[in-house]
């Protein structure tokens, strides 16, 4: 209940306390945490609210006043010397004006009462000493810890047929997915980025082996740009090789230009070969250009 501050108009007010008399300083909005205990107590007691049915504006607006009235010395001198654990010890239904149902039916319990069914509770689970003589014949029989209650079985049952049944359908499913995932994989180390040629490597190894494939690839790319991007073999470049070579595929074409101009040069004269010859050599020719245009092409696109 807040207190009676109805005062009349000629009495004096109460007399303002010093903090330096106090041993206490002056406080702010940013303490709103640390004097929770004491803003709770100020507000049960002299405004007759409750802190948990506050909202937060409305308790920042009360705290405010709360600061106003412990920098001028108007609270209670006990609020000033409040002890915290003696604060967090009071009732939880100082803390909010809520009350139980059974709060107000009369239903009271005394020390007595809860001390007897403490110990009752425990009798009910203590642990005899199995070592002990017993004290008579007629003494019941000891057990330890609580009894079974009768007709329980002990250890697991037996599985029914609709267990085994269910059991067996989940064996053959986790089969099937094994094969399937079997599967997969052989596929995926098949696909490879080789072709297909050989096993996949997998994990670190499929990343390392991948990581040296790029660098060898780069490495000839860059090998090819400094040539000139033309890959020529030494045998072309040097001239050797068989009678399939570039060099002599070139000499075949100038002697068989060298013939054709000889032969063109007769038939302008009128002391060449026979019409019928001419075109015969000029087949041959023809197929010998032909040749020769597709070997290059092969051998370099």
């Amino acid at each position: 209940m807040p207190r009676d501050r109805s005062r009349s108009r000629s009495g004096s007010p109460a007399p303002r306390l010093s903090l330096k008399s106090l041993g206490v300083s002056e406080i702010s909005e940013s303490d709103y945490f640390k004097k929770n205990s004491e803003f709770r107590t100020w507000l049960r007691e002299e405004r007759g609210k409750y802190f948990d049915e506050l909202s937060g504006e409305r308790a920042r607006h009360y705290f405010r006043k709360f600061v106003k009235a412990w920098n001028k010395g108007k609270l209670p001198k006990e609020l000033y010397n409040a002890d915290e654990a003696a604060e967090s010890a009071q009732p939880a239904s100082s803390q909010t004006s809520y009350r139980w149902s059974f709060a107000g039916n009369g239903l009271k319990v005394s020390a007595a009462e809860l001390r007897a069914a403490r110990e009752a509770g425990e009798s009910r689970h203590a642990t005899y000493d199995l070592d002990a003589p017993p004290t008579s014949s007629a003494a019941p029989k000891r057990t330890q810890g609580p009894s079974l209650a009768p007709g329980k079985t002990i250890g697991p049952s037996l599985p029914s047929a609709s267990d085994l049944t269910l059991h067996r359908e989940e064996a053959v499913e986790s089969a099937r997915g094994e094969r399937r995932a079997a599967s997969k994989r052989a596929r995926e180390r098949l696909e490879d980025e080789d072709g297909g040629i050989g096993p996949k490597a997998v994990g670190r190894e499929g990343m390392m082996e991948k990581k040296r494939a790029r660098r060898d690839d780069d490495k000839a790319m860059r090998d090819r740009k400094e040539d000139g991007g033309l890959e020529v073999g030494e045998d072309v470049l040097m001239g050797a090789g068989g009678s399939d070579s570039f060099q002599a595929a070139i000499a075949r074409r100038d002697a068989a230009r060298n013939r054709w101009a000889e032969k063109k040069a007769a038939v302008g004269s009128g002391s060449g070969p026979s019409n019928d010859r001419l075109e015969a050599m000029k087949a041959r020719e023809a197929e010998t250009m032909a040749m020769f245009r597709n070997m290059a092409k092969e051998r370099f696109g």
